[in-house]
């Protein structure tokens, strides 16, 4: 049986499934649900913009509370039903604050889901026989096509079918977390404290791992705040806009499914960090030229290295180089540098300069991913692979 197609790799699959069409609903169209409710566009940009300080919260506390208390699989289901419920109750909220409490519960949902399930992702394939990657690309595929789907529910009934997605996407997520693959509940003597992430965190290996990761990674934050701004600036048609954010994500697909473990293998996880790091200063670099035609697809494709590449190696690296009963931790960790703190602060730069500046902000991005590959240069020195 291929290893893709085993039971274990398609019930890790389904959770990624569940997650990521979630959020392939909440990313492109809440602020569209926001909008209905009736909060103006600066509350929209406020409301959300307050979810980027509870998300590098979450990616730093849920995954340790995860791994202390030695139940992953329930961790992840009650951070579901949580997230389930809130967005079911969104429709009774008819105050301001409330709705920013809401909006604030919300933001824990994917940062504490992802991590653990990539920790959890990661322990049952090495239990199982499967790469990691094959699991996880069903989370890329649905992320398209909840974009899809949902975009033309949305079209068709309003915009509260993309909570209606996310409810029934995080409700049925509860149920699948029970049933991952990735092992139940860890003895007592061996679960972490908060020490235990501490000494962690101030490993140096572990903190140039994490500069590495996190620089190539948040560079891509350039990209999300002002890329369909640009290509809007320039000309291009919303739906042409659609696919250059869909093309990408259909080739990451491919990738883990077909490639990735065999990319990882060669390269290692430190080499395949710098060459996502390598593949971002020649991305970013070309971004700053406003290419358009065939070079934009081509640039575009690039997103499966400076992405996806960095993100299997990254997924490598914390299942050598750290202890199993840290796992998630390391994942919340390595989520916040990249997910949070990071790629806030490169949209926050790119909201100052891009007016200026317009295409040549993707400079900042190009600078990240430089400096995210002499991190990882400087890494592969001095790690040689087992744990830190």
């Amino acid at each position: 049986m291929s290893a893709a197609l085993k039971p274990q790799a398609l019930r890790a699959g389904a959770l990624y499934a569940l997650i990521f069409g979630a959020l392939g609903a909440h990313l492109p169209f809440w602020p569209l649900w926001l909008s209905e409710w009736g909060l103006s566009a600066a509350e929209v940009g406020f409301y959300t913009g307050c979810g980027v300080f509870v998300r590098i919260f979450a990616g730093l506390t849920l995954p340790l509370l995860a791994d202390r208390l030695g139940a992953r699989r329930q961790v992840v289901a009650i951070i579901s039903a949580i997230g389930a419920t809130v967005f079911a109750l969104h429709p009774y909220i008819e105050d301001r604050t409330v709705l920013l409490l809401a909006t604030l519960a919300t933001g824990l949902v994917y940062p504490g889901m992802i991590p653990v399930t990539d920790a959890l992702t990661s322990a049952a394939g090495r239990a199982h026989g499967f790469a990691f990657g094959v699991a996880r690309a069903w989370g890329s595929l649905a992320f398209v096509v909840a974009n899809f789907a949902v975009g033309w529910l949305i079209g068709s009934y309003g915009a509260d079918m993309a909570r209606v997605w996310i409810v029934a996407c995080l409700f049925a997520g509860i149920f699948f977390a029970l049933l991952h693959p990735g092992g139940g509940l860890t003895p007592a003597g061996t679960r972490p404290g908060m020490r235990d992430a501490v000494l962690l965190a101030r490993k140096p290996v572990f903190v140039l791992f994490l500069l590495a990761i996190g620089f190539s990674e948040a560079s891509h934050g350039v990209y999300y705040a002002y890329g369909s701004v640009h290509w809007r600036a320039l000309g291009l048609e919303t739906g042409t806009i659609g696919l250059l954010w869909a093309f990408p994500v259909a080739l990451e697909t491919l990738l883990m499914f077909l490639l990735g473990a065999a990319i990882v293998q060669r390269l290692g996880p430190v080499g395949a960090i710098a060459v996502a790091g390598a593949a971002g200063v020649l991305r970013w670099s070309l971004m700053m030229t406003d290419p358009l035609g065939p070079l934009l697809w081509a640039v575009q494709a690039l997103h499966i290295v400076t992405f996806a590449v960095g993100y299997l190696g990254a997924i490598a690296f914390i299942a050598e180089a750290v202890e199993d009963r840290l796992a998630s931790t390391a994942q919340g960790l390595f989520g916040a540098a990249f997910g949070g703190f990071l790629t806030a602060c490169a949209m926050a730069v790119s909201g100052l300069i891009y007016p200026a500046l317009g295409g040549l902000t993707y400079g900042a991005a190009a600078v990240m991913s430089a400096t995210g590959l002499f991190a990882a240069l400087v890494l592969r020195r001095y790690w040689s692979g087992g744990p830190v």
